[in-house]
């Protein structure tokens, strides 16, 4: 339904953190698998980095909005609604954590993040997860393996744990090298 800086097919809609490298394996100019949401700092380097990509394939998602979008349940085959907010990942500019809610529950995918202590940045970040999740909890918890530092994911943990309830007792955290398919 859902893949986020994974780049096979069958996904209905794809999400890009970031345009390294390491997230981008499998797209080309020639993709045309579904829409990319991403920054729109992402958006305006994506030409240089795959010159002769649609860029009409591209979909601007602004930090701290909720978006609803209609897929298709691969469980029902019935049409159900996915709301993402962008939050930022202080990684690089146009470096966005995602966070998910639908038929499968509340998901933050981190991709590649930078949450210090000290981080201004990192700061409004976690004032803006706090407030999307409200009374909410989360169900899974992913960490992108390639670049986040085991300080951060620790640090992110401990905000999560220490601020407020909002991990799951039973949450999946999942963590590894690439993205995310739901």
């Amino acid at each position: 339904m859902i893949s986020v800086d994974q780049w096979s097919s069958g996904s209905q809609i794809y999400f890009l953190t970031h345009l390294h490298a390491n997230h981008t394996v499998g797209l080309s100019p020639r993709w045309n698998k579904g829409p990319i949401y991403c920054s729109r700092i992402t958006t305006r380097l994506f030409h240089p980095k795959f010159p002769g990509f649609d860029l009409s394939l591209l979909r601007v998602i602004e930090i701290g909005r909720w978006y609803s979008l209609l897929l298709v349940s691969p469980s029902t085959g019935m049409e159900t609604k996915v709301q993402v907010m962008a939050i930022d990942a202080n990684h690089c500019p146009g470096a966005f954590m995602y966070l998910f809610r639908g038929e499968f529950g509340i998901m933050l995918y981190t991709g590649d993040f930078r949450w210090e202590v000290s981080s201004e940045i990192a700061q409004m970040g976690k004032t803006m997860l706090l407030n999307a999740l409200k009374n909410d909890k989360i169900d899974t918890l992913s960490f992108s393996g390639s670049r986040c530092s085991t300080g951060d994911v620790l640090f992110l943990l401990n905000f999560l744990i220490h601020n407020f309830t909002v991990l799951e007792s039973s949450m999946p955290v999942i963590f590894k090298v690439g993205g995310l398919e739901v």
